[in-house]
């Protein structure tokens, strides 16, 4: 049903949604550091951000499902050589089919 676009699905592992695409994309960084950027995102308190992460798919299911992922770790330079090569990958792929 959706082959061949490009959506973002905040729930997808939570939702059992895999099969509906040809691959999935993870983005990851450390639990710590996602816990971090949740607070800072949504100046909620440790204790709020705890429970929205635990109300999501953990991090060994969502890397489990995913085709690929990107590290997001370091600083933007980092993410935007992965994100270069990624989708040089994907147009690979793409014109392969």
């Amino acid at each position: 049903m959706f082959k061949n676009h490009r959506i973002a699905v905040p729930l997808l592992a939570e939702k059992g949604l895999k099969s509906r695409y040809d691959r999935v994309l993870v983005v990851d960084c450390d639990p710590a550091r996602q816990l971090q950027r949740l607070i800072v995102r949504d100046g909620s308190t440790q204790g709020e951000a705890r429970a929205i992460l635990a109300a999501q798919a953990g991090r060994a299911e969502r890397l489990a499902m995913a085709d690929d992922v990107i590290r997001n770790e370091g600083d933007i330079r980092d993410l935007a050589t992965q994100v270069e090569a990624l989708h040089g990958r994907f147009r690979a792929l793409a014109a392969a089919r």
